[in-house]
């Protein structure tokens, strides 16, 4: 008799770059939960995770599709193009292995804006925007329970329906508690995928977490609340004078920044023992889908660039064994799902990734494209000359850009230039002086675009939105 199936509970953290995060040094206790779970007995924390793009509807379609983006093809001005039917996805896979699949998820483009809804049995968008939304079945039981934790897990008392939207990771957790519970008693295994979005900016914490980090700043907790809203508010126009920030203005922004972190790593430690309670067999994945930027190449968000602050991400795992010989070494979310899907015997014939307990990878690969080929004003580059016409922007990527990682080094190839950087310096073009690494890392990124040519066509019919979801997306920066 074949042994049982593992459950699988895939978490993604929005926007969190690794070195924000306790497992990589940082010197706030940001992700003490997760630390909790990487350093315990089954637990693993691949320190070079690597992030396939620095977007959401990029990197999550890699992540749930085996695909690095040239392939599945959802870049640049396709970007927000659903998933096409030719191409299937990881529930799909473990649905035909007997698998209950289960998506909840903050963000839109990491759900229905992709149509990643539809491709499993339940899905839940669990950014209530509506008084319908809040009376729901979904919604009804978790909403009556915030109302007494809304300090703990929002902005306290308020009436303004905006100040709640920003933090959802209340009830991200609450609905996968209930969708847990209800399967507690099953025999067939699960696979669940979570996507909390609240260190997404604005960077706004709940209530109680507010003032985790202000004590030292110049400026009082309220106005550091104030500013990191600002900041998202004026984005691009800070980018078009040159992220003109004071060291105060930072401080204020990584104070909020970081507090988001520790309240979603607070939601995910929750959610983790809650499973381990109930289920005694899972496989856990913890990650990010891409940092955030903070006046890296001028940039703030997750803007054009393939710099360690967008794709170097927190990557841990807990259940998964066999792996640990790989986690000193370049690892990408395909190579983890690929893992996974093999140990249960699903279809990896789609799969770009490596089965990390036989295979190695030498580089990651990262790429980005912004609708900047054919026309250099459009998209992200408008935004920011919109409010300055002679802002100097030639140092930023105008085609597809694809980074070749290691350890150590980093080569970025765009169609214009190739630079190679010792890491984590990453404004030093060393080609001349490390010219045999140059030559190793360029061929090695030429072989891995010839054996990874496979091209999906993009569904050029986006989703159809609500008007409460195309809300949600304009508020998050997106349209």
């Amino acid at each position: 008799m074949d042994p049982p199936k593992p459950n699988i509970l895939w978490i993604t953290l929005d926007s969190v770059r690794a070195d924000h995060t306790s497992i990589h040094g940082y010197h706030r206790e940001t992700t003490p939960e997760i630390a909790r779970i990487a350093e315990s007995k089954n637990g693993n924390n691949f320190k070079h995770g690597i992030a396939h793009s620095t977007r959401t509807p990029v990197s999550v379609p890699s992540m749930l599709t085996g695909l690095y983006p040239t392939s599945h093809q959802m870049l640049g001005t396709k970007s927000g193009y659903r998933i096409p039917e030719s191409m299937k996805t990881v529930p799909e896979f473990l649905a035909a292995q007997g698998y209950d699949t289960f998506g909840i998820s903050e963000n839109g483009y990491a759900g229905k804006a992709k149509g990643i809804d539809k491709r499993f049995d339940e899905f839940v968008h669990s950014n209530p925007s509506s008084l319908s939304d809040i009376l729901s079945p979904q919604f009804r039981r978790s909403f009556f329970k915030y109302l007494f934790k809304s300090r703990a897990h929002g902005p306290g008392l308020s009436t303004n329906k905006s100040d709640h939207s920003k933090t959802n990771s209340y009830f991200t957790t609450d609905i996968a508690k209930q969708k847990l519970r209800s399967r507690s008693s099953n025999d067939d295994p699960f696979f669940c995928y979570i996507h909390y979005n609240d260190p997404h900016h604005p960077y706004i914490p709940p209530k109680r977490y507010q003032d985790e980090y202000t004590a030292g700043l110049e400026n009082t907790t309220d106005e550091a609340v104030a500013f990191a809203e600002k900041m998202h508010d004026e984005l691009y126009e800070w980018m078009a004078d040159g992220v003109p920030l004071t060291e105060a203005e930072w401080e204020m922004l990584y104070a909020m920044y970081d507090a988001t972190i520790k309240y979603t790593d607070s939601c995910v430690g929750k959610l983790f023992d809650y499973v381990q309670d109930r289920f005694s067999n899972t496989i856990v994945v913890i990650t990010a889908d891409h940092g955030d930027l903070f006046g890296e190449y001028g940039l703030l968000g997750h803007h054009m660039v393939l710099h360690d602050g967008l794709i170097h991400v927190p990557m841990v795992t807990h259940g998964l064994n066999n792996v640990d010989r790989h986690v000193d070494r370049p690892t990408q979310h395909i190579d983890l799902m690929q893992t996974i899907l093999s140990i249960v015997d699903a279809d990896t014939s789609q799969f770009q990734g490596y089965d990390l307990r036989e295979q190695s990878r030498e580089i990651a690969v990262s790429q980005d494209l912004r609708g900047t080929v054919d026309d250099d004003n459009k998209q992200n580059y408008e935004r920011i000359r919109q409010y300055n016409p002679d802002v100097d922007l030639s140092h930023l990527p105008t085609s597809l850009v694809t980074a070749a990682r290691t350890t150590d080094f980093k080569l970025v190839r765009t169609d214009r230039e190739a630079n190679l950087y010792i890491l984590p310096d990453e404004e030093r073009d060393v080609s001349n002086e490390h010219s045999t690494k140059y030559g190793t890392l360029s061929s090695l990124l030429d072989q891995w675009s010839k054996s990874n040519d496979q091209e999906f066509e993009a569904d050029p019919e986006e989703e159809k939105l609500t008007e409460e979801l195309e809300d949600h997306l304009r508020d998050m920066g997106y349209i």
